[in-house]
């Protein structure tokens, strides 16, 4: 499993978590970047623990250096498929900064040679996060209780199921 590593993508960067990292020393996990406004966030230490888990996760940072959330997959790659998680700090939302953090994940993710399929796994009701994982080719492949299951296969094969999923007049 290959060691995460500084990405840079358009207008943002992923900054690697060491292991052990946690917010208990802020100065130590940011490597003395400013947090930015609402960072962390009430997810924060959830996303923090994907190391923890064996995933990898990165501090998301914006064209101003303030450190503004996190991203990663929440654990490691099995049978080729990893799951991915992320989150902003609300300040930060709404301006396209998650998009090109989970872009700029997708493309170190699609490096990986035991990496073919990404999963993400959204509640229902997040129409932000849904819109996001649309805009950068993930289907819907089922319903999990109150989530939808979203897939973006990496081989360019289409995912078991998606597509196939239809859930209201309203979607």
């Amino acid at each position: 499993m290959a060691e995460p590593e500084l990405l840079h993508g358009e207008g943002v960067t992923l900054v690697p978590v060491p292991a052990g990292a946690s917010l208990d020393d802020l100065d130590q996990l940011t490597g003395g970047r400013t947090p930015g406004r609402g960072w962390p966030h009430a997810d924060t230490s959830a996303g923090l623990a994907f190391v923890a888990a064996g995933g990898w996760t990165w501090l998301i940072v914006d064209a101003e250096a303030a450190v503004v959330g996190e991203c990663g997959t929440k654990a490691p790659p099995w049978a080729g498929q990893v799951e991915i998680g992320y989150g902003l700090a609300a300040a930060s939302r709404g301006r396209g900064l998650g998009t090109r953090a989970v872009r700029t994940l997708i493309a170190w993710l699609a490096s990986q040679p035991d990496v073919d399929q990404i999963v993400a796994h959204v509640a229902q009701d997040n129409v932000a996060s849904r819109r996001l994982l649309e805009r950068l080719a993930f289907a819907i492949a089922r319903v999990e209780g109150s989530e939808i299951v979203y897939v973006r296969d990496l081989t360019g094969e289409p995912a078991p199921g998606a597509g196939k999923v239809h859930l209201s007049e309203d979607d």
